[in-house]
C-alpha cells in the first residue's frame, strides 16, 4: 500500500482541519489509531471528555467523495431515527462548521465521527454467542434500510463484488503476468470451476429474480461494535454502503468467521471450516427474519460464503500476477499464499454446505 496510510499528519495540520469543526483544537490531545488499511485514523480527546475520530479519506480508492459522505450521511440518518427506540445504535457524523459533511484542505478530504467509548471492537469472536450477535447486528442493519429505494445510494465502487468482472480481471493478468504459470497450478484450473458454480448467484441478481437492497459490503466481525454485556450493538466502517444483495454481506462475514486459521494460513492443511460457528452465524442473521428477506434470497444464502471466498481468491491472486499492487504484503508470496488459502476455503464451503442446502 501507499505509504501516505502509514505517515501521520503534522500537528500544525491537524490543528488546521479541527479548527473547521466544532471542535477547540487548543484544548484536545490527538492520538493516532490504527483502524484498517485504507485511512489514516486520530482518536481525539477534547478537555471536556468528549471523543472524536477524525479520518484522512483516502481519496486514491474513493474518489468521489461528496457520494461517499452522501451515502455515509443518509444511512447513518435513517438508522439514528429507526433505532431510537432500540439497543442498536448507529455511527454519526460531526458536521463541519459551515454544515458540510467534511472538509477539503491542500487536496486531502477529512471528516470526523462521534466516538463510541461505551463499545468496543474486536478481531475475532470469543465464543458461539458474539457470532449469533454477528448474524443479529448485520441483519438488523439490512433489515431497517430495506424499506430505503437503495436507488438513492451512489454506487462508489462499481463492480465491487462482480465475480464476472473479477474473473475477467484475472484472465487478463493470466496473460500479461511475468510469473511462471507452474508457480500458481492447479489455481486457474479451480478457479475456472468454482466461477461457473458460483455465478447462479450473480446472474440472479441481474435478472431481478433476488433484490437489489442497501448492503454493508464489507460486513467482516471488527466492523461490529459491542456493549460491556457482549452484546452487539453498532455497525461501523460504511464506506463500502451502497447497492448490494444480502449475500455479500453474509458471505463475507462467513468466510472470515468460519475458517479456524486467518485468511494467510500458508498450511491449506490446517484450514478447518467451523461448523457451530457457520450455523451461530446463520441463526442470528435469520432468527427475526418475518418476512422481510423472499424466498429466493433464502435459497441461494449457501452460495453466499463460497461467492465472497472466492472473490477474495480471485483478487489476491491477480494483485500476486500484477505485482502486488493493491495489498499490502508481509513479503513478496503474500498474495499467493492468501489466494490458496480463499481458494481452499471456497472448496471447503461447497463440500461442506452444499449449493443446494435447505436453511428454512
Amino acid at each position: 500500500m501507499n505509504q501516505e496510510f502509514i505517515l501521520m499528519d503534522s500537528d500544525q495540520v491537524i490543528k488546521e482541519i479541527l479548527a473547521r469543526f466544532p471542535i477547540s483544537g487548543e484544548q484536545v490531545r490527538v492520538i493516532p489509531v490504527k483502524t484498517g488499511l485504507i485511512h489514516t485514523s486520530y482518536k481525539v480527546i477534547e478537555r471536556q471528555g468528549k471523543s472524536y475520530l477524525l479520518q484522512k479519506i483516502n481519496t486514491s480508492v474513493f474518489r468521489d467523495v461528496e457520494a461517499l459522505m452522501g451515502n455515509i450521511a443518509h444511512v447513518t440518518t435513517i438508522l439514528k431515527d429507526a433505532f431510537q427506540s432500540s439497543p442498536y445504535e448507529s455511527l454519526e457524523l460531526l458536521k463541519t462548521n459551515d454544515g458540510q459533511l467534511f472538509y477539503e484542505h491542500e487536496f486531502k478530504a477529512w471528516r470526523i465521527y462521534h466516538f463510541k467509548e461505551h463499545l468496543v471492537g474486536y478481531d475475532a469472536p470469543e465464543n458461539k454467542e458474539m457470532v449469533v450477535e454477528a448474524g443479529k447486528a448485520f441483519a438488523q442493519f439490512a433489515k431497517t434500510l430495506s424499506q430505503t429505494d437503495p436507488e438513492q445510494l451512489s454506487v462508489t465502487l462499481p463492480d465491487f463484488h462482480s465475480l464476472q468482472k473479477r474473473y475477467q480481471q484475472f484472465k487478463l493478468a493470466l496473460k500479461n503476468t511475468p510469473v511462471k504459470l507452474s508457480e500458481i497450478d492447479p489455481l486457474p484450473e479451480q478457479i475456472a470451476g468454482f466461477t461457473q458454480l458460483l455465478l447462479p448467484l450473480e446472474y440472479a441478481m441481474d435478472s431481478g429474480e433476488i433484490p437489489i437492497r442497501i448492503t454493508h459490503n464489507d460486513s467482516k466481525f471488527n466492523n461490529l461494535l459491542f456493549d460491556q454485556t457482549n452484546k452487539a450493538r453498532c455497525v461501523v466502517d460504511l464506506d463500502t454502503v451502497m447497492p448490494g444483495i444480502i449475500h455479500f454481506d453474509v458471505g463475507d462475514c462467513l468466510r472470515t468467521l468460519t475458517p479456524s486459521t486467518p485468511e494467510d494460513e500458508p498450511n491449506l492443511g490446517k484450514i478447518e471450516l467451523r461448523e457451530d460457528f457457520h450455523y451461530a452465524f446463520l441463526e442470528g442473521y435469520i432468527e427475526n427474519e418475518s418476512g422481510w428477506l423472499t424466498e429466493e434470497e433464502i435459497k441461494f444464502i449457501p452460495f453466499s460464503a463460497p461467492y465472497m471466498a472466492l472473490i477474495m481468491g480471485i483478487r489476491f491472486l491477480t494483485d500476486y500476477l500484477q505485482g502486488n499492487i493493491y495489498y499490502s504484503c508481509d513479503h513478496p508470496e503474500h498474495n499467493l499464499v492468501r489466494a490458496k488459502c480463499q481458494i481452499e476455503v471456497t472448496r471447503q464451503f461447497l463440500e461442506q454446505f452444499p449449493l443446494n442446502s435447505d436453511l428454512t
